[in-house]
């Protein structure tokens, strides 16, 4: 009876232990899935603007191609293109996340002021909004490693303001990207010219967009409050005039004009963009002082800069603030370029209540912690470390007061003779229309 007593509590203890040890395994599986819950639960908001959500997403880029043979300088053209043409645009970027990643495609239509519009999905796209992106590249002989993502987008079926955004695990809230994108139909004819400003005390610093719209046999109701007409300065989506309404209305001739005489229509001029050449770190190109070729990451220094804000106007021909990337020995940007860190140092005192950016297409316009610049005393200068990948940028120098405004002429200074171009984008929300559609663009330079 003791023997079997005693087997008795040996196997209640044992089953006691199995059940504890279920019993935890329960528990640490249960917190192991509740922490990857945790993990896996992006809390991003979707903006509809040019945006880059996630650290390691790099140089994105987003162009018309036309052909098969691309070179680096399609970048330089915007995403804007016809309704009635062949062209595609093309969609680029790097992701320096060394565990691959799986990337997906969406496509939104958005309204004039780049709110969402309602359209159904199925009335501005042909197939099925949601695509992957399967074209995909690592880097060749870099000391960054990095992945390099291309997707061709869809053609769509109407004309109007676009956002494509990526995203990654199949989870359309793990944002990693936005771009903006135009698709115009030119039913109504839109011409202009820039030319110096009416208003006396802005001639020798601004710039005068006169322009003009012909509505011919287009259907409008009430042409001076239906069309909605966007002014834009070198493809800059911060620097826009809106709200424009005609100064005059030729019913007769179906033609409004925009020729305003209090500056209403003026905007200011800026100046040509600083810019390097950082395409090779075996040879110093334009405005590289040293390179320093390090184990695990190269450093172009640039030469010291000064402020060109009380200076004369010199012409100098830039990019208007937009980049492109390319090797210099290879010419192959895509997968050869390498990531290199740059030095960036402006001469100044220090600025009492302020601070001082580094700004250009290179950061999406944004003004923030990886373009911000810092003072260091004893070189009684601003000085930035930024990592780009090889190719040639354009910059200026931008300061931010404590009440968040932002000038870029205080580095820079602001000149009427400054080379710009500028676009006149016309909406119009058809008749019986539900969003609204791009019916008239033009583009324009300042000289």
């Amino acid at each position: 009876m003791q023997l079997a007593s005693h087997s008795l509590t040996i196997m209640r203890k044992r089953s006691l232990a199995s059940i504890g040890i279920c019993f935890g395994l329960f528990l640490f599986l249960f917190s192991v899935h509740a922490q990857k819950r945790k993990v896996s639960t992006p809390t991003k908001k979707l903006l509809f603007e040019n945006a880059t959500y996630e650290p390691y997403i790099r140089s994105v880029q987003l162009y018309p191609q036309n052909g098969t043979v691309r070179t680096a300088q399609d970048a330089l053209v915007p995403p804007i293109i016809s309704l009635d043409n062949a062209s595609s645009l093309l969609l680029q970027f790097d992701c320096l996340n060394q565990q691959f990643q799986n990337f997906r495609v969406k496509i939104f239509h958005c309204n004039a002021d780049w709110t969402p519009s309602v359209l159904n999905e199925i009335e501005y796209l042909s197939e099925y909004n949601d695509f992957p992106i399967q074209d995909y590249y690592a880097s060749f002989a870099t000391k960054i490693p990095y992945y390099h993502f291309s997707v061709t987008l869809p053609s769509v079926k109407l004309s109007g303001n676009y956002v494509v955004m990526v995203y990654k695990n199949r989870q359309e809230d793990d944002l990693v990207l936005t771009r903006r994108f135009m698709v115009y139909q030119n039913q109504i004819a839109v011409g202009g010219q820039v030319v110096f400003p009416n208003h006396p005390i802005k001639r020798r610093t601004h710039q005068q967009v006169n322009f003009g719209i012909n509505y011919g046999s287009y259907p409008i109701i009430s042409p001076k409050e239906d069309l909605k007409v966007v002014i834009r300065q070198n493809y800059r989506d911060d620097k826009v005039l809106k709200e424009l309404k005609p100064f005059m209305l030729d019913s007769d001739n179906r033609t409004l004009n925009y020729q305003f005489f209090d500056g209403e229509n003026t905007m200011l001029g800026g100046n040509e963009f600083r810019m390097f050449d950082g395409r090779s770190y075996q040879q110093k190109l334009v405005n590289i002082s040293h390179i320093v070729q390090g184990e695990q990451e190269n450093i172009i220094e640039l030469y010291h800069e000064k402020s060109q804000g009380n200076l004369s106007y010199i012409d100098n021909k830039d990019f208007n603030g937009m980049y492109v990337i390319d090797n210099y020995e290879t010419n192959k940007g895509d997968t050869e370029a390498d990531y290199v860190r740059v030095s960036f140092q402006l001469l100044s005192d220090s600025l009492e209540n302020k601070k001082l950016y580094i700004n250009g297409a290179f950061n999406d316009w944004r003004l923030n912690s990886f373009n911000e610049m810092h003072y260091v005393p004893e070189n009684r200068a601003y000085e930035a470390f930024i990592q780009l990948k090889q190719g040639i940028y354009n910059y200026q120098y931008v300061t931010v007061d404590q009440q968040g405004r932002i000038n870029d002429i205080e580095f820079e200074g602001s000149h009427a003779q400054t080379e710009n171009v500028y676009e006149i984008l016309v909406y119009h929300r058809p008749i019986s229309g539900r969003a609204d559609a791009l019916v008239g663009y033009s583009l324009i330079h300042s000289r």
